[in-house]
């Protein structure tokens, strides 16, 4: 008996194998050849093939799945943009997409406007078929939402994580709601605000802050909770101070600040007057010998009012997990 000689496992193969049964319409064969290629090798043109041939075989979430992995490559040119708007209508992330279909606008090249209205009435358009067809299902969230106070911290944003499944006007409707509702815990209020960020919200929406105190905040005008000029201080004087003495001090010190600023958000740089001495009350309450370098006899009584402030902010984290 001739003896059966094994084909080769290597990427140019499994791509072959993948174009024969895309030819004969074999697209779920054809997907798991694809698959064993790109398991040799992540380059993009496979990963706009599988992703395109899950979404024509119905497999949505699988085609989200993958098509995140390179997210930026796809939302860098129209063309590939439309794909990954199509995948996120699919699995009803409406919300996401009208975000990155704005922030495209915002920045538009010549000649791409008119593609980018049509994506976004083609959003529009699957938002208003969704409601049509699956009331059920957004009553469902709406109701779920609108409970958000019976459960704790971490139950009420994997909740309202949801709601970027709803149609736009009701996402928006629904968040003004949840960011003056002060049962509802800072954080989850601040994530709701940051959609409406990404979302570039003109209008004036009330925000009900950490401290009880309700504030006018334009959306578009904010960005996120790390794109205030503070964070970005902070970031570069710890970065110069540690990344090479103490680079251990420096990631934990970063993990710590970025829950600070998602707590201060979007007031961040009306608080942190001095950005320097932050960062520095920071290295004290982490490793106060490393700090004594640091000439601050004459601004003891600043730093000893911040770190006031980061210890309150330090106690609100420390609530979350009890």
């Amino acid at each position: 008996m001739a003896n059966k000689i094994p084909f080769p496992k290597n990427y140019e193969r499994f791509i072959e194998l993948g174009q024969e049964a895309m030819a004969e319409s074999k697209l779920m064969d054809a997907v798991e050849y694809f698959q064993k290629a790109y398991a040799i090798r992540q380059d993009f043109p496979l990963n706009f093939l599988i992703t395109s041939t899950y979404l024509e075989i119905g497999e949505n979430e699988q085609a989200l799945f993958l098509a995140s992995e390179m997210k930026e490559e796809y939302i860098s040119c129209l063309d590939y943009l439309e794909l990954y708007i199509q995948i996120l209508i699919a699995n009803h992330k409406f919300i996401h997409a009208h975000s990155i279909i704005n922030e495209r606008i915002l920045r538009e090249k010549s000649g791409e406007m008119k593609q980018l209205i049509s994506l976004k009435k083609k959003v529009r358009a699957s938002e208003l078929m969704y409601e049509q067809f699956e009331i059920c299902k957004i009553k469902e969230l709406k109701d779920e939402l609108s409970r958000l106070k019976e459960h704790n911290y971490y139950e009420q944003l994997a909740i309202v994580k949801k709601s970027v499944h709803l149609p736009q006007e009701s996402f928006i409707s629904i968040g003004k709601n949840i960011l003056l509702d002060k049962e509802v815990h800072n954080l989850v209020r601040s994530w709701v605000l940051e959609e409406f960020a990404h979302l570039h919200i003109k209008e004036e929406v009330d925000f009900l802050t950490g401290d009880q105190e309700v504030h006018k905040i334009i959306p578009a005008k904010i960005g996120g909770p790390l794109d205030c000029a503070a964070y970005q201080r902070i970031l570069l004087f710890l970065e110069k101070e540690l990344i090479n003495d103490d680079p251990i001090l420096l990631l934990d010190l970063m993990e710590e600040i970025r829950l600070h600023f998602a707590l201060l958000y979007p007031l961040a740089d009306q608080v942190i007057n001095d950005p320097h001495l932050w960062a520095i009350s920071y290295i004290i309450a982490h490793n106060e010998s490393v700090a004594t370098k640091y000439q601050i006899q004459e601004k003891m009584n600043e730093i000893e009012r911040i770190q006031k402030l980061q210890y309150k902010i330090r106690y609100q984290l420390e609530e979350m997990i009890l």
